[in-house]
C-alpha cells in the first residue's frame, strides 16, 4: 500500500515494479485511486544513482541520506535484492563485532549468482580477502558471471588504504566498495534503481528511505 506523507507519496507497495511499469492500485492525497505514479515519485532510472553505506563504529546512511548508528556484535543485513539480474541475486551482509564501548565493522561479504567476495579484519589485525574461499585470490578477477573485482590502494593520508571495487552497472555507475584501514567501510556510489530499487536491508527503501522490518513495516523506533 501507501502513505501520504506531508502531501506527497512515498513508495511501499512490495509488488514488482520497475522504471517504466507499475501494478498496485493506490489511495492519493485527495482520497481518488489510481494505478500509475506521479511523474515526479516514479522508481528512478539508472541514470540518477544514489550513494550510502556503513562505516565506523558503526555509522549507517540510507539511500535518502539518513544517519544512524547500530552498536552490538551480529551479522546484518546490509542489502538484499533477489531480483536482481532476473533472479540472479545480489546480497551484501556485515559482521559486527564489540570492543571496549563501542563496536565495528568486522567483515563484509557480497553474495552474486554463486559467488562470494569476503573481506575480514581490521582494527589490530592485518585483513585479508577470500573469493569462493580462496585466500587473497589474484585481482582483478571475474565475479558473478558478468562483473570484475578490482583493487586501488589510497594515497598517502586518505583515510582508507585499500579499495575492493565491484561495478555491476555501466560507465562506473553502481558500484558497491568495501574499504580498509583500521576499520571495514562498505560504500555503495551511484547506485540505481535499475540494479538497487527492490532491494531490502539496513540501508532502507530504496525510495523513500524508511527502514522497514521483515514484515514489511516501517520501524518507527530502532531501539525498541
Amino acid at each position: 500500500g501507501y502513505r501520504c506523507v506531508e502531501k506527497t507519496w512515498t513508495v511501499h507497495c512490495t509488488d514488482k515494479y520497475g522504471p517504466s511499469s507499475h501494478t498496485c492500485d493506490r489511495t492519493n492525497c485527495d482520497g481518488t485511486t489510481s494505478t500509475t505514479l506521479p511523474t515526479s515519485t516514479s522508481p528512478s532510472g539508472s541514470g540518477g544513482g544514489k550513494n550510502g553505506g556503513g562505516e565506523g563504529e558503526p555509522h549507517f546512511s540510507t539511500w535518502s541520506g539518513e544517519k544512524y548508528d547500530f552498536m552490538g556484535q551480529c551479522d546484518l543485513v546490509m542489502l538484499r535484492n533477489v531480483d536482481f539480474m532476473d533472479g540472479l541475486g545480489m546480497h551484501v551482509h556485515i559482521r559486527t563485532k564489540i570492543r571496549n564501548i563501542y563496536s565495528y565493522i568486522e567483515a563484509a561479504a557480497i553474495k552474486i549468482g554463486d559467488d562470494v567476495f569476503e573481506v575480514h579484519g581490521g582494527m589490530f589485525q592485518d585483513h585479508t580477502y577470500f573469493v569462493n574461499g580462496v585466500e587473497k585470490a589474484e585481482l582483478p578477477l571475474s565475479f558473478g558471471g558478468h562483473f570484475q573485482i578490482t583493487l586501488s590502494n589510497g594515497g598517502r593520508g586518505e583515510k582508507f588504504r585499500d579499495f575492493y571495487t565491484l561495478g555491476v552497472g555501466e560507465d562506473g555507475h553502481d558500484s558497491i566498495i568495501i574499504k580498509v584501514k583500521r576499520m571495514i567501510a562498505v560504500h555503495f556510489e551511484g547506485a540505481s534503481w535499475s540494479n538497487f530499487g527492490p532491494s531490502e536491508g539496513l540501508m532502507g527503501n530504496y525510495e523513500t528511505g524508511l527502514r522497514l522490518g521483515r514484515n514489511g513495516k516501517e520501524i518507527e523506533d530502532a531501539d525498541a
